[in-house]
């Protein structure tokens, strides 16, 4: 899913460990051994976010804020 950049691209369940839809330095690697993304989502309340989060344990390392 990763292997090709578009803005369609998306990288949930993906096992690249390039990922061109992440930000720098992502994907790493998680304990569980899958790779933790940088997933961009809209909030209503709080506008853009960043949700880090594994493909293969599904767990939320964090979530921010997207600054501009």
């Amino acid at each position: 899913m990763c292997n090709t950049c578009s803005t369609e691209t998306k990288h949930r369940n993906s096992r690249h460990t390039e990922c061109c839809t992440c930000m720098n330095g992502y994907p790493k690697k998680c304990s569980c051994g899958g790779l933790i993304h940088v997933e961009e989502t809209e909030s209503e309340s709080f506008g853009t976010l960043l949700v880090f989060r594994c493909d293969k344990c599904n767990f939320v390392f964090d979530i921010q804020e997207e600054e501009y």
